[in-house]
């Protein structure tokens, strides 16, 4: 036994070289799954407040020119500017000075490939794709 200068007995030290790796080795995919998570939710989240804030304002504008193809015109240039590709349709409210508004985008996630290997097959992470919708009604009349 080896004895160190005060006379107490020195024990050997164990080695946990590869401890901290083999951790790593477990927690990293869910960690990583984890990320891509909250980046295609906050992708989500922005693609839903573009099509919302360019549905708002095509329908104030189309009341306040009172012409339905002004907002039209307005959304689709809102839409491309915001990075949003989708459909929408702004339309006067029968015999009324409102105009609705609709947009249907269809999202598709970053990580839509991504799979967990199984015995059974493949478990995909996220969805190919979805849709986000959303649609609204302005009543405003300026003369």
């Amino acid at each position: 036994m080896p004895v160190s200068s005060r006379g107490h007995i020195r024990t050997p030290k164990k080695s946990h070289c590869g401890q901290n790796l083999v951790e790593l080795m477990f927690t990293l995919p869910f960690m990583l799954l984890l990320v891509f998570f909250v980046i295609d939710l906050g992708r989500a989240w922005r693609t839903y407040e573009g099509a919302k804030t360019a549905v708002r304002s095509a329908n104030y504008t189309a009341s306040i020119y009172h012409s339905a193809d002004v907002g039209q015109a307005y959304l689709d240039h809102l839409l491309s500017a915001t990075g949003v590709f989708g459909s929408g349709k702004v339309t006067q409210l029968p015999n009324q000075h409102a105009y609705q508004s609709s947009v249907k985008v269809t999202f598709k996630p970053l990580f839509a490939e991504l799979s967990i290997p199984t015995l059974s097959g493949p478990i995909p992470v996220f969805p190919a794709a979805f849709e986000i919708s959303y649609s609204g009604v302005t009543d405003v009349s300026v003369y």
